[in-house]
C-alpha cells in the first residue's frame, strides 16, 4: 500500500457528504482546467461536473467517495467503485494550488484501504499515458502497467443502421440484477457489474441495453450521457460483455453497439467515445470497421493477483 509522502498538517480524508457536493463540483473543475491550461498552453475551463453523477457515486459506494479537508476546506477529492472483487479509483482531483502536498497520496490510501475492506483483490486505475508525474505517483505505490486503454470515437449521423436491441427501462434492469451478475462472472470469476448498471438506471445517467435471446441474457451495454448539451456533444459507451460462450456473439454486439449509437444520437450527442484494453485487436478492428477512429491512448495499472477481461467482445472503462 502506498504510504503518504510527508502529508500536510492538519489534514483530514473522510467520506464525503451531499453537503460536500457543490464543493467537490468546484475542485474538480479547477484540477481538470489547470491541467488542461498547462497541456494546451492556454486557459482552458472545464465544465464542471454534474451533480447527478457524484450522487449516483454516493448511492453506490457511500464510504468508497473521498475527500480530503485541510483546515475546515476541502482541497481533495476521490472515488472508489466496486465491481464485484476488482475496485477501482478515479477520478483523483486535488486544487492546484494544494498539489504536491502529499494529499493525493493520502486518497490514494483511503480507496485502497475501502477497497480492500470490500474485499477486492485487484486495484486498478487508468492515468494518462503522456504524464509521467502520475506514472510515477502510481508505480511507486505498487501499481504495475496492466496495458494501453486505447480510446476510439465515432461521429454519429442518422442513418446508422437499425439495431435490434433498445434500452431498458430501470424495473427491467432492476429485475436482471441476478442475469447480470451472472453474466459479469463469465467476463471473470471476480467481476460483478450489477451495481455498475442499477446505478445507470436508478440514476439517468444514460442508457442500459439488455440483449436476451429467450429468458438467456447475452449481452448487456452501458452508455452514459449526463452533461448538458450545450456542455459536451458526447456520449460514453462505459461496458459491454457478450456472453463468451454464445455462437453469436459478434451480431449481439453490434446490435449492442448500434443499439448504443442510435439512443445517443437520439438524444442529441454528436459523438460516441469508447475505451477498451489495448490488447483486445479484434475489438479495435470491429470499432475500426464501423467508423470509429482511433483519439487517444490511456494506460491501466493494477495491484494485487493476474486480471484481464475475458471474451472477445468485453470492455468496461476504468475512469470516472
Amino acid at each position: 500500500m502506498a504510504e503518504p509522502a510527508k502529508p500536510l498538517k492538519g489534514l483530514l480524508v473522510r467520506p464525503m457528504s451531499h453537503e460536500d457536493i457543490a464543493t467537490c463540483q468546484e475542485v474538480g473543475s479547477q484540477a481538470w482546467s489547470d491541467l488542461a491550461s498547462r497541456e494546451l498552453g492556454r486557459k482552458v475551463k472545464y465544465p464542471v461536473r454534474p451533480r447527478r453523477i457524484i450522487e449516483a457515486y454516493l448511492w453506490k459506494e457511500p464510504e468508497g467517495c473521498l475527500v480530503a479537508e485541510h483546515e475546515g476546506r476541502v482541497v481533495g477529492v476521490a472515488y472508489s467503485h466496486v465491481w464485484g472483487k476488482v475496485g477501482w479509483f478515479g477520478p483523483f482531483e486535488v486544487l492546484p494550488e494544494m498539489q504536491d502536498k502529499g494529499i493525493g497520496t493520502a486518497l490514494l490510501v483511503g480507496c485502497e484501504r475501502f477497497l480492500e475492506r470490500r474485499g477486492c483483490k485487484v486495484l486498478g486505475l487508468e492515468t494518462m499515458s503522456n504524464n509521467p508525474k502520475n506514472l510515477h505517483f502510481y508505480m511507486r505505490g505498487g501499481y504495475r502497467i496492466l496495458g494501453s486503454s486505447l480510446i476510439m470515437e465515432k461521429e454519429l449521423r442518422s442513418g446508422a443502421g437499425a439495431s435490434s436491441c433498445e434500452p431498458s427501462n430501470p424495473e427491467e434492469v432492476i429485475a436482471s440484477i441476478g442475469d447480470i451478475s451472472a453474466l459479469s462472472r463469465k467476463g471473470h470469476p471476480l467481476l460483478d457489474y450489477s451495481r455498475e448498471t442499477e446505478m445507470a438506471a436508478r440514476h439517468d445517467l444514460g442508457a442500459v441495453l439488455l440483449a436476451r435471446k429467450g429468458s438467456r441474457l447475452r449481452g448487456v451495454a452501458v452508455v452514459h450521457s449526463y452533461y448538458a448539451p450545450n456542455e459536451s456533444d458526447h456520449a460514453s459507451l462505459r461496458l459491454v460483455l457478450v456472453d463468451p460462450r454464445a455462437k453469436d456473439q459478434e451480431d449481439c454486439f453490434n446490435g449492442l453497439r448500434k443499439g448504443c449509437e442510435s439512443w445517443s444520437f437520439g438524444r442529441g450527442r454528436k459523438r460516441l467515445f469508447v475505451r477498451f484494453p489495448g490488447e483486445n485487436l479484434e475489438l479495435y478492428r470491429s470499432f475500426l470497421s464501423s467508423g470509429y477512429n482511433l483519439a487517444a491512448a490511456n494506460l491501466r495499472l493494477v495491484r494485487g493477483i493476474p486480471f484481464s477481461e475475458r471474451g472477445r467482445y468485453h470492455l468496461a472503462a476504468w475512469a470516472g
